[in-house]
Parts: C-alpha cells; sequence; structure tokens
C-alpha cells in the first residue's frame, strides 16, 4: 500500500473544494482554466499543474475516486438486479456534490463509460451473452445514470418507489442477470 503524503492530499483536497465552490457559484466551467482554479484554492498556478492538467481532470480525478469507493464496498454475493439497484442508490445518494459536479462540467459521458463497463462486469460475472454487448452496456448506463441524478439531485423518490422504477424502465436489467 501506497503511504500518501499528507501536504499533497491537503493540496488537491483545496483545490477540489474550490472546485466545488466554483461549481456552486455558476461560474461557468467551459471558460474555467487552471490558473482560476489555482486562484480559488490559494494554491500557485504550477502547484495546480503539478497535480492536474486542467480543469476536467479534477472532476475525473473526483469522479474515479467515487466510483473506486463504490466499487470497493459494492457486494458481489447474491447480486441480483435488485440488490444491485438498492446498492447504487444508496451509494450515490451521498454523493450529491460529485452529481453536481458532473452536471455542471459537462463530464457525464465520463461516468457513464464507466458504468457501462461496470455493466459489462456484471453481465461476465454472471456469463450472459449478450448480441450488442457494448451497446446493452451503454444504455444500461446512460439509463442508470440519468435516473441516479434524478434521485440524487431531484429527490423526485423514495428508495423503494426508486428501485422499482429503474427495475421496470431497464426491464429488470434482463441483459445483465
Amino acid at each position: 500500500m501506497q503511504k500518501i503524503d499528507q501536504r499533497t492530499y491537503r493540496t488537491k483536497r483545496k483545490i477540489e473544494s474550490a472546485m466545488l465552490q466554483l461549481c456552486h457559484d455558476n461560474v461557468t466551467f467551459a471558460k474555467l482554466t487552471g490558473p482560476q482554479v489555482a486562484q480559488a484554492a490559494h494554491v500557485s498556478r504550477q502547484t495546480f499543474y503539478r497535480y492536474y492538467l486542467t480543469p476536467e481532470q479534477v472532476i475525473v480525478t473526483i469522479l474515479d475516486r467515487h466510483l473506486d469507493e463504490f466499487l470497493s464496498a459494492f457486494r458481489f454475493q447474491d447480486l441480483t438486479a435488485q440488490s444491485m439497484v438498492i446498492q447504487l442508490l444508496q451509494a450515490w445518494q451521498k454523493r450529491t456534490d460529485a452529481f453536481e459536479m458532473i452536471e455542471w462540467s459537462n463530464t457525464r459521458q465520463l461516468f457513464i463509460q464507466r458504468l457501462a463497463n461496470f455493466n459489462h462486469h456484471i453481465a461476465l460475472r454472471n456469463n450472459k451473452a449478450l448480441i450488442d454487448e457494448t451497446t446493452i452496456c451503454n444504455v444500461y448506463a446512460a439509463a442508470t445514470y440519468m435516473f441516479l441524478r434524478d434521485y440524487v439531485l431531484e429527490h423526485k423518490w423514495t428508495p423503494e418507489q426508486a428501485t422499482k422504477l429503474l427495475l421496470h424502465l431497464t426491464n429488470g436489467l434482463s441483459d445483465l442477470f
């Protein structure tokens, strides 16, 4: 296990916190530059560029960390479509900031690609031979993202309603299970 330098950790967290604040301040992401993020984080431009090449890379790093946390907590034992949806809802309802930043930065496609890879893993694990695996995994991923976004950001449903609705909309994720 690699030991994390605490100074590096704190600096990256300052940059990530600044990104979240810029998001909440409705700064136009498309016009955001590394030096602007550095200024908001109270770090030098050089420090920003030591860790990130672009503001989008900060978002990708945050997204990947959240996905890694989700996957490390995910329970594959006795996995069903319903238990998978419940785990998705439980994990992501606590990550409102991540969804806000994904929407703000228009990086939802990156998240959807990662969900599609996850779906592919589930299909393989369940020995599902799919006619067009890529399309099916992508469609489920896009539907899941849009659904999670509304669940997390809009609080439209109870967890029970959300589980039932997502399973209905995706035909019980029948191509994965």
